[in-house]
């Protein structure tokens, strides 16, 4: 025979001698040393024994090919993973990953990370054994999780006679994990836990329940192996029971754990308090909206304020006209009645009425322009829609809506334009509500002894005369320029860092709610897209200037 046949059949012995040897391993691999691979209550024996021959065949069907980087189960492929991976090495991981947060805080992440871990393969490990074993009665798929448990090195199972598995608020499940991984990591490497270490059994074990039983639960180790004690016991129940059946059946408290970092684990608790911070912002958000637009309509009460003293005058010179034509007319008619009226009298008569009625006409225009600006005004602060506009002219408008305020404050207040007009299309409403609240700050902040409310003002007796000036421009690239400057009391470095946050105000005594210049911080980046710059020093007044993009 050739060398090369002496080779080619020594090798195919050898072939054949492996693959011998990977059938004994296969036939062996999953055989239990001993018949009992769970420990449950005598009444439950029977359905737990079924339920384990069922598994016993599933893990006989079993498929190992490094060649194909496989390990297989019924099919299913599976992984093996060092024990202390995920007892040790991944707890000690997040652990340095937090420490920046203290032990305490550090060792409770890890922990809850592991924890949800094992609590999501175990759910849905579950779910996909009940439909393989054609599980239906909850306690009947209960059965399939402490014996996959076994099956898989995660732990045995010892489950007390005191328990109650039953779907509700009820459940309580006592149990035991011998020969528990993690406790076993703990002490091959000899290493002490100061609390319970069984983490992802507690998880796994909770996760299973959870999904067979359709009740949340949460499981608690009250006593380890890795501490010292004569066992790893757990007790799991909703989470909030889970702690008192910790000390009515181990006389255990849950809270005297905390101090080193342990707590009663609850699936994704650090998702659900953030989930809950979220909608507390929510709600917060909503409800500084509902401020914010609340303090736009306190505007709009101001421009009332305003509208209504500007339309009192006219108004009152048209009904005083009227009333002097109406008595006019009255001694016309007696004259005519009695034969007296001459034609000088009705010269006279037609005169005075011409210039009643004249009267009449001119100041009720003035009160429909006024009314017809206040119109104007009141809509675009609500709506806030884009429209084309003469700036230079609706911000003089606005100014002279302010006028009542200005005078009552004792303000002297200047506008210049650049050119006579600034037509442009752009949000004359947002641009009307930055001047208004830039007013009021005005009036409430710079002027001292001067009081204001949103749609009130009070001045003292001699009011301080603070000078305003206001200035738009059109600026050489095409933006918007807005000057707004007072001469008043300033601000401190401090204050002026928070001039634009919400609910910040130095005037809270006197009314102030904080939201005026956040309004506008608001308005100039979200509605105008532009930006705003703010320089004052106490005693030296303040500058706001707005710039922003408009299109022609």
């Amino acid at each position: 025979m050739s060398e090369e046949g002496a080779g080619t059949s020594v090798l195919k012995a050898r072939i054949e001698e492996l693959e011998r040897e990977n059938a004994r391993l296969r036939a062996g691999v999953f055989e239990p040393s001993s018949p009992t691979i769970v420990k449950v209550p005598a009444a439950d024996a029977p359905l737990f024994d079924r339920t384990a021959a069922t598994m016993r065949d599933v893990f006989g069907r079993v498929e190992i090919d490094p060649a194909r980087a496989l390990v297989a189960i019924d099919g299913e492929r599976y992984l093996l993973i060092r024990a202390s991976a995920f007892a040790i090495d991944f707890l000690d991981t997040l652990v340095n990953l937090y420490a920046d947060r203290g032990e305490r805080e550090a060792l409770a992440i890890a922990r809850g990370f592991l924890f949800d871990i094992g609590h999501t393969i175990g759910f849905h490990d579950a779910r996909q054994m009940h439909e393989k074993l054609g599980s239906r009665e909850a306690v009947e798929k209960l059965t399939g999780g402490p014996i996959h448990f076994a099956y898989t090195g995660w732990a045995q199972v010892a489950i007390d006679p005191r328990s109650n598995p039953v779907p509700g608020d009820d459940f309580l499940l006592i149990y035991e994990h011998p020969y528990s991984f993690e406790a076993a990591s703990f002490l091959r490497a000899g290493r002490r836990s100061d609390g319970p270490a069984c983490i992802m059994n507690g998880g796994y074990s909770s996760g299973w329940c959870q999904a067979s039983f359709d009740v949340e639960l949460t499981a608690l180790e009250v006593k380890c192996r890795a501490r010292g004690d004569d066992g790893c016991f757990f007790v799991m129940a909703k989470p909030d029971r889970v702690a008192s059946a910790a000390r009515e059946y181990f006389g255990i408290d849950p809270g005297g754990m905390r101090d080193h970092g342990f707590d009663v684990p609850t699936y994704f608790e650090r998702k659900r308090a953030e989930e809950e911070v979220r909608r507390s912002l929510e709600r917060l958000e909503e409800a500084q909206e509902e401020l914010v637009r609340k303090e736009r309509l306190a505007t709009v009460g101001l421009l009332v304020s305003g509208v209504a003293h500007e339309v009192n005058t006219p108004l009152g010179v048209a009904v005083t006209a009227t009333g002097v034509a109406q008595d006019e007319i009255a001694t016309v008619r007696q004259k005519f009645e009695d034969g007296a009226l001459t034609k000088g009298d009705l010269r006279s008569f037609l005169e005075r009425a011409g210039q009643a009625l004249s009267l009449v006409e001119t100041n009720l225009g003035r009160a429909a322009y006024q009314i017809t600006k206040f119109k104007r005004a009141s809509v675009d602060h609500v709506s806030q829609e884009q429209r084309r506009v003469d700036l230079a002219a609706y911000v003089r408008e606005t100014l002279e809506s302010l006028g009542p305020l200005a005078r009552k404050a004792g303000l002297l207040v200047s506008f210049t334009s650049d050119g006579e007009t600034l037509e442009c299309i752009t949000y004359p409403g947002a641009i009307s509500q930055i001047v208004t609240n830039f007013f009021t700050n005005t009036v409430m902040h710079a002027a001292p002894g001067v009081t204001a409310a949103p749609a009130r003002v009070e001045a003292t007796p001699d009011p301080p005369r603070l000078h305003v000036d206001v200035r738009i421009a059109r600026l050489p690239d095409g933006r918007i320029s807005l000057r707004y400057a007072d001469d008043g009391r300033g601000m401190s470095d401090d204050v002026k860092a928070q001039a634009f946050q919400p609910f910040f105000t130095t005037g809270r005594a006197e009314g102030g709610s904080g939201l005026g210049l956040h309004i506008v911080h608001s308005l100039v980046a979200e509605v105008l897209r532009g930006r705003i710059e703010l320089e004052t020093s106490p005693g030296k007044g303040a500058t706001f200037v707005v710039t922003f993009a408009v299109d022609r």
